[in-house]
């Protein structure tokens, strides 16, 4: 049997999960064994797999129209648009059509080349914005993509300002990047909000990194692109994660929980000045860029995270999920670390790791390495304190008995 859509890490197949139905924090196998979902899709069912309220969107909009025009709106599109808008910082007052984060990320790279005229783009090290040639030129691993390459010229990468980097050293690394800035020839700078939830490896950034940046880029007059694909929606204890330090980008990109997984849909939001001055070459259309079905579960998602102050959950989920581990694992784990329901475990090893895994599946929970020895956890933001201990036992349990 050919499998159409296997995951690989390190160039190993591993937990090839065949998925026969979910529902809200669990998922079962097509041999019906139910798991605790620790996913979440990759930050996507942030709300919970197939959440009704959704579903119900969905299938009052199928009676209406399913499908948009290139040259025209719906006007569940426009809802949506306003939507967006109303809840981004102030000044982001635009919105693009696309089908998911990848999309969206070439668009806004687009936008950034056309209204600036430059040509230079930045990214960080082992960041993961999307798999068309430009989003991975900004921060994929140049070996993973040696055997597809030339990607797209002119994108570069930076090494990440973690957080136990010290002051002095972060001092260098804001020096360096205003003198790379000062040459007057990028264009934008595309970085996630503080957390790198792409590629796994959950890496916290220096604190301050965001203002900083901000700063330095309208300094330079170099765009600022927030990627909020894996940290939108709540997942970080804010409704975006830009909220943390009340930082304004130029650009922000949406996609994975913006419809909680029920339709594919994706977008830039920006300042409308920046878009318009772009249009002449951007082309910036898309066929299957937000149909009216994935709109309308869009804006019941966030309704939701609205009406229920999801972000609260994941601050206080989040919080209670760190001490826990933190209290019950020993000095086989490397490292916790994590904002929000966003939370690494750094085992010594990748090998430890993957034998977690494993046995995590094993026992009934659905989990996975982000990245080499780092076990990401993502569990739905609405999963119960009674599932999130369940899950919390068997994650420990697995450590203890392969990292002894």
């Amino acid at each position: 049997m050919i499998e159409s859509s296997i995951v690989y890490r390190n160039m190993k197949k591993y937990n090839f999960f065949r998925i026969s139905k979910a529902d809200g924090s669990f998922l079962w196998d097509r041999n019906g064994k139910k798991y605790i979902d620790f996913t979440s899709a990759w930050n996507v069912t942030n709300l919970g797999w197939n959440n009704p309220e959704i579903k119900d969107a969905i299938i009052s909009q199928t009676k209406k129209n399913v499908q948009g025009l290139l040259w025209g709106s719906d006007s569940i599109q426009e809802e949506l648009a306003a939507k967006l808008i109303s809840i981004l910082p102030h000044g982001l007052d635009a919105c693009t059509k696309a089908t998911g984060g990848t999309e969206a990320v070439e668009e806004a790279i687009k936008i950034a080349r056309a209204s600036t005229g430059k040509k230079k783009i930045i990214g960080f090290k082992k960041s993961y914005h999307g798999q068309l040639f430009a989003s991975l030129a900004i921060g994929s691993p140049h070996e993973t993509v040696e055997r597809i390459s030339p990607l797209v010229p002119e994108c570069f990468q930076l090494d990440f300002p973690v957080k136990d980097m010290g002051r002095e050293n972060f001092k260098i690394f804001l020096e360096d990047l205003e003198q790379t800035l000062s040459k007057g020839d990028v264009a934008a700078l595309v970085t996630e909000p503080g957390i790198i939830t792409g590629w796994g490896s959950t890496l916290i950034a220096y604190p301050g990194f965001l203002k900083e940046l901000r700063k330095i880029t309208r300094k330079y007059d170099v765009l600022l692109i927030i990627d909020e694909i894996g940290t939108g929606f709540s997942r970080t204890g804010k409704f975006f994660g830009v909220e943390h330090e009340k930082v304004t980008p130029d650009m922000v990109v949406l996609a994975k929980a913006l419809s909680n997984g029920a339709a594919a849909i994706g977008t830039v939001a920006g300042r409308s000045e920046i878009f318009e001055s772009s249009f002449p070459y951007t082309n910036l259309i898309s066929t299957l860029g937000w149909t009216p079905v994935a709109c309308a579960a869009s804006l019941k998602a966030c309704e939701i995270h609205q009406r229920e102050k999801i972000w609260k959950n994941a601050e206080t989920k989040g919080k209670y999920l760190l001490q826990e581990l933190e209290n019950s694992l020993d000095k086989s784990v490397v490292d916790i670390q994590g904002v929000g329901m966003e939370i690494g475990i750094r085992l010594k090893d990748a090998e430890s790791a993957r034998k977690v895994i494993d046995m995590s599946f094993e026992k009934g929970l659905h989990v996975v390495v982000g990245n080499e020895n780092n076990i990401q956890l993502m569990p739905p933001l609405t999963i119960s304190k009674d599932l999130l201990d369940k899950g919390i036992e068997i994650l420990v349990a697995a450590i203890d008995v392969i990292c002894k």
